[in-house]
């Protein structure tokens, strides 16, 4: 492959995946917002935005690891910038690298805050149940033999 065509190729794919890590970086936003607010229809919107900003990500990520492959480069993290070195306007690729880096950092940051508010909702809800079913607030974690109880959070309510 032409080292012209394969730049441009790589700068499309590289571009094309800034844009998708921005648009995950919207969707957790969207789906942080819908978690606080108990909005479950724009959770749900959110949700299916993620995952299809997920797939095309990894589609993308196959993309780019087969241009580095065929260039002739690995593609893990050293094969990259290799890659980016040997080709012109190098300065380019690697200013996109790093916009992805970025992007994708602050993308597990708010993946991982989203975790936080439905563990913290979890934790409520639990909480309130076991108020409900008159247990203890405070349910015992571990049995005697230091193994989790099965049923821990859960109780029969009635029988029919």
């Amino acid at each position: 492959m032409q080292a012209n065509t394969a730049q441009q190729s790589l700068q499309d794919v590289l571009t094309r995946e800034v844009q998708c890590t921005e648009c995950l970086l919207v969707c957790l936003e969207a789906e942080r917002s819908a978690l606080t607010q108990r909005d479950l229809q724009a959770l749900e919107t959110a949700i299916q935005d993620k995952i299809q900003h997920t797939l095309q990500l990894e589609q993308l990520d196959q993309q780019r690891q087969k241009l580095v492959s065929e260039l002739g480069f690995a593609t893990d993290a050293d094969g990259l910038r290799l890659c980016f070195d040997n080709l012109p306007r190098a300065d380019v690729l690697k200013q996109l690298w790093q916009q992805i880096l970025t992007n994708t950092e602050a993308c597990q940051t708010g993946n991982l805050t989203n975790g936080g508010i439905l563990e913290s909702g979890r934790q409520h809800i639990e909480q309130a149940l076991r108020i409900l079913r008159g247990q203890s607030t405070a349910p015992s974690l571990y049995d005697p033999q230091g193994d989790t109880p099965a049923n821990l959070g859960q109780r029969e309510l009635g029988k029919v």
